[in-house]
């Protein structure tokens, strides 16, 4: 998948059960484009894999962006950043700005 091409039509920061943030990119990714999707995020990004769980029953990765670690997931409401502490909570903001723009292609 092209960075060009990249689904990013939700972009909403949402609190999970922990407190911590998470941001919704796309429902329009399906279970078997994930890892081009992922892909593409991380290189819009930045960011790279840490660790990989890609299994039947879950699809979640571990990244690094900016030095902070996050989950990169698809389940049954789309692809989620989900922050994995209060300290990658903080970037959250930046990165959904940073998707924001590169979805207006400024």
């Amino acid at each position: 998948m092209s960075v060009v091409d990249l689904q990013l039509e939700q972009l909403v920061v949402r609190k999970m059960a922990s407190g911590d943030l998470s941001l919704l990119l796309t429902d329009r990714v399906d279970w078997e484009t994930f890892p081009d999707y992922a892909n593409a995020v991380l290189r819009v990004l930045g960011g790279t894999v840490v660790e990989r769980a890609d299994s039947p029953v879950e699809r979640v990765w571990t990244v690094s962006i900016g030095g902070a670690l996050f989950w990169l997931a698809h389940d049954e409401v789309g692809v989620s950043l989900d922050s994995k502490s209060t300290a990658s909570s903080s970037f959250i903001s930046s990165i959904q700005q940073t998707l924001l723009r590169h979805r207006s292609g400024t």
